[in-house]
């Protein structure tokens, strides 16, 4: 039987496996490398995004209302700020009276030579939701009125006091009571009505007057309340200070310092929504909105700035009650609305526009409801 020669396979051979292996395991750390560096490119690209996220959410969410609002049409502003991974710039412009553009950059400042120094641009566009409260007289309601006592309804522009300085704008004068009824509008005793005229009539008058406010509806408005109370009697209403020295927001009573414009609550003016009839007495002080969706009776020394909308009946008695401001009483259940004693209302436009315009909800703008938001990195750009 003859042996054939195999001298020299196994040599061979295990070379053979060892340059399979080598191959192998190059390949798979190849693999495992590019695995990682697509995994770290993924959460870099991660991060960049959220910066840019990030710049949009912060210019929403400490909205400068007295500068970023101030803007004109067309006009622009930056916003930056610096973060652990990177940056964001917004930049911001006016579209138009109550739209904006933000387009914002994120640039990312981790991740080596390769990475540091991406980008990643997205854009939205804002809305400045708003109410149209130009209170067009000091006092509008429908159906029978009494001036009584010593009460007086002025409709000349008067800035409050206390207020030296603060009063920028426009002032014009109004009708002392605007109404669907000019007839119905009595005065007795020494009670006064004056403005420009002291009564005006106007039939137009309609449920919508009351509930409607430019863009934002009744239910629009007390939905953005700072305050919801349930309809009673309310007897300390005046501005509280924190520990720290600060406005106590969260008080429920406390409706601002309109007497102290330089104090703690001197620039807080809520939205307070009261869900039934209200009785204030006792004194106090508020200003900003109150909206009260019964009937509304003020008796003796409660001064209020700013702008009162009655979904009922509104009346006054005692002495002391001042309004500066404006009030717009629907007088629903067609009841006399009466006021007595030497309650004021006096028409200020200065008034009701700080009210307005030192309100976070009516100051700040939302996303629009569809297609607000888009990814510019995409499309062009830096």
């Amino acid at each position: 039987m003859t042996r054939k020669d195999t001298r020299g396979f196994t040599l061979p051979l295990a070379i053979f496996a060892m340059v399979v292996l080598a191959l192998v395991a190059t390949a798979s750390l190849f693999t495992v490398r590019q695995e990682l560096r697509i995994g770290v490119a993924h959460d870099h690209a991660s991060r960049v995004f959220y910066l840019a996220e990030r710049g949009l959410v912060d210019v929403l969410a400490n909205w400068e209302a007295p500068v970023l609002n101030s803007l004109p049409v067309q006009g622009d502003t930056t916003l930056v700020d610096t973060l652990r991974d990177g940056s964001w710039s917004v930049e911001l412009t006016r579209l138009s009276p109550q739209l904006f553009l933000l387009e914002s950059t994120g640039v990312l400042s981790r991740g080596g030579p390769v990475l540091s120094g991406a980008t990643r641009r997205l854009a939205m566009i804002v809305r400045l939701v708003s109410a149209d409260l130009d209170v067009p007289a000091a006092l509008v309601t429908r159906d029978a009125t009494s001036v009584s006592g010593t009460a007086e309804v002025h409709g000349e522009d008067t800035d409050p006091p206390f207020w030296e300085g603060l009063c920028v704008g426009p002032h014009s004068d109004k009708p002392g009571i605007l109404t669907d009824n000019a007839a119905a509008v009595t005065t007795t005793g020494q009670g006064e009505i004056t403005g420009v005229p002291a009564v005006l009539e106007d039939s137009t008058l309609s449920d919508a007057t009351f509930t409607q406010f430019g863009s934002l509806s009744w239910t629009d408005l007390t939905a953005m309340a700072d305050k919801t109370l349930p309809g009673g009697s309310f007897s300390s209403v005046m501005p509280v200070v924190n520990e720290a020295g600060g406005c106590d927001q969260g008080a429920p009573f406390n409706w601002g310092d309109p007497e102290t414009p330089t104090g703690p609550c001197g620039s807080y003016f809520p939205i307070v929504h009261v869900t039934g009839d209200a009785v204030i007495q006792g004194g106090g002080s508020g200003q900003g909105l109150l909206l009260v969706d019964g009937d509304l009776d003020l008796r003796g020394g409660f001064t209020f700035y700013g702008a009162i909308v009655v979904q009922g009946g509104f009346m006054t008695q005692g002495s002391g009650n001042r309004i500066y401001g404006g009030v717009l009483a629907s007088n629903a259940d067609f009841a006399d609305q009466s006021l007595t004693g030497s309650s004021v209302i006096q028409h200020s436009s200065c008034a009701v526009r700080r009210a307005v315009q030192n309100s976070t909800a009516l100051t700040h703008p939302h996303a629009l409801a569809e297609r607000s938001w888009v990814d510019l990195s995409g499309i062009g750009g830096p």
